[in-house]
């Protein structure tokens, strides 16, 4: 599993974001929020990464989620946690255009994999706990594991 991969959100569709963010919905708000308060304790880390700049950049988001997307902090650092908050937000936006029907495969599909990569990261490492922490975060916690579950 790429685990520096899913540490820097790489299971995030931002199309979905950048929809979410045109129809003006809360979640999207708050992942600005989320993006501010990030880069506000970021600062002075690593600048942004081209690859992943250019990923956003065709996409209509404020330039302040794009930046933060674009410089994930390293897992032990103390940006850690706002960054979590931010891809917490940013999954958030992301529900809110996907119907209903389909978000309960979504959730149990994250949880479980939120759930490996922390089992391949090491019991006690600051990447296990930040998987674990994502995977509580997740909505729904009433749903049942199996990620074929469609609500009647």
């Amino acid at each position: 599993m790429d685990l520096p991969g899913l540490y820097g959100i790489s299971f995030v569709d931002w199309e979905a974001v950048a929809a979410s963010w045109g129809k003006r919905t809360v979640p999207s708000r708050l992942l600005l929020f989320a993006a501010r308060r990030y880069l506000s304790v970021a600062r002075g880390g690593t600048g942004p990464g081209g690859e992943r700049v250019a990923l956003l950049e065709p996409l209509k988001m404020p330039r302040e989620i794009k930046e933060a997307f674009a410089s994930p902090p390293d897992p032990e650092g103390e940006a850690a946690p706002e960054w979590g908050a931010f891809a917490d937000a940013a999954v958030a936006a992301e529900l809110e255009t996907i119907s209903y029907g389909e978000r309960p495969i979504l959730l149990g599909e994250l949880r479980a994999g939120f759930e490996r990569a922390a089992e391949e990261a090491g019991p006690g490492t600051a990447l296990n706990r930040w998987f674990l922490a994502r995977r509580d975060a997740l909505p729904g916690d009433d749903l049942p594991g199996h990620p074929e579950y469609l609500p009647v």
